[in-house]
């Protein structure tokens, strides 16, 4: 009877070691995820100071002005490109974060069955203890002084 015990044991060892790897996948995701935010912070008061410097220039070349909203307009595609990473790395923390989950319940769905069969185990070993101790004679051992 034992042997069920065992069996789910390893069915039980692999589902963990799967559980890991899909947390650890999650962590990555997540790691990337605020590296991306981090970048998109970066690169939004990168645009905001650029911004504040064109108000704050006299009069300038209409060349000079030209290239100055040229590139305000690649920093606002630079940002909105960024933007569109993030969301991409939310969507694929929560693609993660609900496979790990899915994980963890079947971790503990079958930490369940396998705490169910070790009891059953034990109380077949119980049983079978109870039966022995009430096979034994049950004559008093006579003692001489």
């Amino acid at each position: 009877m034992a042997k069920r015990s065992r069996k789910i044991d390893r069915i039980v060892s692999i589902a963990e070691a799967e559980e890991r790897r899909h947390g650890e996948l999650t962590g990555r995701s997540q790691s990337q995820l605020n590296e991306q935010r981090n970048r998109l912070g970066a690169l939004q008061a990168y645009r905001v100071d650029y911004a504040g410097k064109g108000s704050s220039v006299g009069s300038v070349s209409s060349s000079h002005w030209k290239d100055y909203q040229a590139f305000l307009a690649r920093l606002d595609d630079a940002v909105r490109s960024q933007q569109q990473i993030v969301r991409d790395c939310e969507q694929a923390v929560e693609v993660h974060r609900q496979r790990w989950m899915e994980k963890r319940k079947r971790v503990e769905s079958l930490t369940r069955v396998r705490d169910r069969f070790r009891d059953e185990e034990a109380r077949h070993a119980e049983r079978l203890e109870q039966r022995r101790l009430d096979d034994l004679p049950t004559k008093p051992a006579q003692f001489e002084d």
